[in-house]
């Protein structure tokens, strides 16, 4: 029934689609699943760069927010 309702409404389209994603997330899940020795070096300044990449992240996303915010509150002061 499920298989009807998914051809009926987005075609074989959505299937071929979600067989694409499949094969993907399985050639993911074997190149990332294999252990390997890892050559790789992390600098004693890693933390606080990837720190600072956090907070300006959080700082912007309030930006927004607090725009959003007062667009909102501009338009439900006017109706009233």
């Amino acid at each position: 029934m499920r298989t009807i309702f998914v051809k009926r409404f987005f075609g074989s389209s959505l299937h071929s689609v979600l067989s694409g994603v499949r094969t993907l997330a399985l050639v993911a899940l074997l190149a990332w699943g294999t252990e390997r020795q890892a050559s790789a070096y992390t600098d004693p300044g890693s933390g606080a760069l990837i720190w600072q990449m956090l907070m300006a992240g959080f700082v912007g996303a309030l930006f927004y927010v607090r725009r959003i915010t007062s667009w909102f509150r501009r338009k439900r002061g006017v109706k009233d």
